[in-house]
C-alpha cells in the first residue's frame, strides 16, 4: 500500500510540475493536496454519509433545490423543441430540406452557446 501511495505521489508531482512555474510551486500544492485529503478522511472517519445527506440541512436543502432545477429543466420542453424543430419548421412553412437546415442551424447555436458558457 505504501508503494502505491509513493508511486501516485510521484505521478501527481509529475502532472503538477506540467501545471505550476517551479518545482517549489508543485511540492507545495502537492503538500496542500495530501494534507487535505488527510483531514478529509480523518473527518468522515466513523460517519455514515447517508445519514449525513438525511440530517445536516445544508446538504439536505442543496439536494433539494439541485433536484428541483434539474426537474425543472426537463419540465419546461426544451428538449422536445430540439427533438422535434424539423418537424415544428416543416409545420410552419419552411421546405423540409430548408426545416432540416433550420433545425442543424439551431443545433449548432445551442452547441456554440454551450461551449461559451463552459469556458
Amino acid at each position: 500500500m505504501v508503494l502505491k501511495e509513493a508511486a501516485a505521489r510521484e505521478r501527481a508531482y509529475g502532472y503538477l510540475l506540467r501545471l505550476r512555474n517551479t518545482r517549489l510551486q508543485a511540492a507545495r500544492d502537492l503538500f496542500y493536496m495530501s494534507y487535505a485529503i488527510k483531514i478529509e478522511e480523518e473527518s468522515q472517519r466513523g460517519r455514515n454519509l447517508f445519514v449525513d445527506f438525511v440530517k445536516v440541512p445544508r446538504v439536505r436543502r442543496a439536494a433539494l433545490g439541485s433536484t428541483i432545477v434539474m426537474f425543472m429543466q426537463q419540465f419546461c420542453g426544451i428538449n422536445v423543441i430540439a427533438y422535434y424543430s424539423s418537424q415544428i419548421f416543416y409545420d410552419s412553412g419552411f421546405s423540409k430540406s430548408a426545416g432540416i437546415l433550420a433545425s442543424l442551424g439551431c443545433g449548432i447555436i445551442n452547441w456554440c452557446e454551450t461551449l461559451v458558457n463552459y469556458f
